[in-house]
């Protein structure tokens, strides 16, 4: 006996599949000069995404424009670091007045750290004022321009470090673990306001290496072998995310090499 579709079913069938349509958007990108920033900037600017951009180092912000160039879509960047409130303000007052209030914020700038043992007190002040203030500066500001236009989405780019916690590595996995903790939080406190909150959390990933040739053939030789991502991967991580259909929302997402044994 034949089955009949019921009416739901039937009215579902001539419905195109819906994502979140990204064409126009505004997305600002913290880090967004190396990198996974990078690749993200350049994938999102393709897609038809207007990318601001920041950094601290001159002439990686001059390599990404040029890249950015060349994807034929909408862009701007400066030099800023988030360490400092009043360079964040800047960067924001900046989107606004190019772009206009960020609709996507891709939060991603962050720097590397060993042991608290063999740390200074200032330096680790610094990372953690990177790492993670930086992070809640930039959500807070972000935040502001969703409201006003009823929506948006934040993506946490967290490490799997806040997960594995590898020895040597606390002062690092403390930021990170507390990216993991926020992005929970403030996903709870903001879904009601159709504000999307993201946490992508990578393992072993490629950085921008300058310097020693053969420092740069073995990490060339990681990602040929599976041991390591490229910065590409994890962009097509947050791409994927973000046109997910609004009413949808990721929570969370591990992407490691198919070879690390995580």
């Amino acid at each position: 006996m034949e089955r009949v579709m019921t009416t739901y079913e039937a009215q579902k069938e001539h419905l195109e599949p819906e994502v979140m349509k990204l064409e126009g958007k505004i997305a600002l990108i913290t880090g967004g000069t190396t990198g996974i920033g990078r690749a993200t900037a350049n994938l999102l600017a393709k897609k038809g995404v207007k990318v601001f951009i920041y950094g601290r180092d001159e002439q990686d912000l001059q390599d990404a424009l040029h890249d950015l160039g060349e994807t034929g879509g909408e862009y701007h960047g400066l030099n800023a670091d988030q360490a400092y409130e009043d360079q964040v303000l800047h960067v924001f007052d900046e989107t606004r007045r190019v772009f206009g209030d960020p609709d996507v914020l891709i939060n991603n700038a962050a720097l590397p750290a060993a042991s608290i043992l063999g740390t200074s007190y200032d330096d680790a002040l610094y990372i953690l004022r990177t790492n993670l203030l930086g992070y809640l500066m930039c959500i807070r500001e972000a935040v502001k321009g969703m409201r006003a236009k009823g929506g948006g989405h934040i993506v946490n780019i967290g490490s799997m470090s806040a997960k594995v916690r590898e020895a040597g590595s606390d002062i690092y996995v403390a930021t990170k673990a507390g990216i993991e903790g926020l992005s929970e939080s403030l996903r709870k406190q903001l879904g009601k306001e159709n504000i999307r909150v993201s946490l992508i959390e990578p393992g072993l990933v490629g950085t921008d290496l300058h310097g020693d040739p053969a420092d740069v053939h073995r990490q060339l030789q990681m990602e040929v072998e599976g041991k390591m991502l490229e910065a590409e991967d994890i962009a097509q991580a947050v791409y994927c995310v973000l046109t997910y259909p609004p009413r949808s929302n990721v929570y969370e997402v591990r992407v490691g090499p198919v070879k690390q044994a995580i």
